[in-house]
């Protein structure tokens, strides 16, 4: 099969190439649908992080068009999205092994079904442990914050909090299921925490900001006694000095819930697409840009230096 596909051929520049794809043995080939764009990408973007030229996209969502040998559970027609084989997910078709693939709804829009990044709120959320009666902290309401606030809400805890400086990001936050946001700007956080919990502090906390010197501000919120410190977001630079003192007075355990954190991706994948399934995670006012394939350089440079109102972009082939 013809496929068009980006391909980062230098540093901050893509050109579309066309090159064969077809599916192997176990495999399937599908017609991208979606593809979402991730931050951690944006290391390859820079040339930190793997050797130009190279392909990029890993928030596949789309449907199969044809059968490798020996592929018994899917067929053509099926609505998919799982972890693909390579980075290659900016074209118009990839190749996912069998075992990969997770099979979405009729009744979900399929150019949201970004199972990936979802994966990855599932080891998060695992991670952070919530139990009954819990109080939990989310630090930052970009997409993944958002996720980890929907995935979170209902009667399980005691309070969800979400801490933004962004106003709108709290409305979003508050619609799908914090019960209290915080805004740094106007409200000493772990003040207002300790006030919110009646002085016990938070059980877990979620750091999405990716900003290092949040750490000690998320680990200032938690209760003393195996309070829970999540890591979640990808840094970019070395950590701000981090408070040991604190950290050791509290008796917390910090947890960096990154994809290698999962005993088991595709079934945290598995979790992911059947919260997508159930509606548990919700996309409609979460993507905020789409993009063309063609449109791959403007779409990575808004994702380095994000306008206003910019949430996540996705780029439909």
């Amino acid at each position: 099969m013809k496929s068009r596909r980006a391909l980062l051929v230098s540093p901050r520049h893509f050109e579309i190439i066309e090159d064969d794809i077809t599916a192997g043995t176990e495999q399937v080939l599908v017609k991208v649908v979606a593809c979402g764009l991730c931050n951690w990408e944006l290391n390859h973007w820079k040339g930190q992080l793997g050797n130009c030229p190279q392909t990029l996209g890993h928030e596949i969502a789309g449907e199969i068009v044809e059968l490798g040998e020996g592929v018994k559970g899917l067929k053509p027609g099926d609505r998919v999205t799982g972890l693909a084989v390579i980075l290659n997910g900016f074209g118009d078709y990839v190749v996912f092994n069998e075992s990969d693939c997770q099979k979405v709804n009729q009744d979900v829009e399929l150019s949201h079904a970004l199972g990936e990044p979802l994966k990855c709120i599932v080891t998060v959320l695992k991670a952070a442990a919530p139990e009954f009666g819990d109080y939990g902290v989310v630090f930052g309401c970009g997409p993944m914050g958002l996720w980890c606030i929907q995935g979170l809400s209902g009667n399980l805890l005691s309070g969800l909090i979400a801490v933004d400086i962004d106003d709108e990001k709290l409305a979003l936050a508050r619609k799908f299921g914090a019960n209290f946001t915080i805004n740094p700007k106007q409200n000493n956080v772990e003040a207002r925490v300790r006030e919110i919990t009646g002085g016990n502090m938070a059980d877990f906390a979620i750091e999405g900001t990716g900003s290092p010197s949040v750490v000690n501000n998320a680990l200032a919120c938690l209760k003393s006694g195996r309070g829970r410190l999540i890591l979640m977001s990808s840094y970019e630079s070395e950590a701000a000095p981090f408070n040991l003192k604190m950290a050791m007075e509290k008796s917390i355990e910090l947890k960096v819930a990154h994809p290698g954190y999962s005993l088991n991706q595709n079934d945290d994948m598995r979790c992911a697409v059947s919260g997508l399934n159930h509606e548990i995670f919700k996309m409609e006012d979460i993507v905020s840009h789409v993009f063309k394939l063609d449109e791959i350089q403007k779409a990575f440079e808004m994702l380095e230096n994000k306008p206003a109102g910019y949430l996540k972009g996705v780029v439909i082939p």
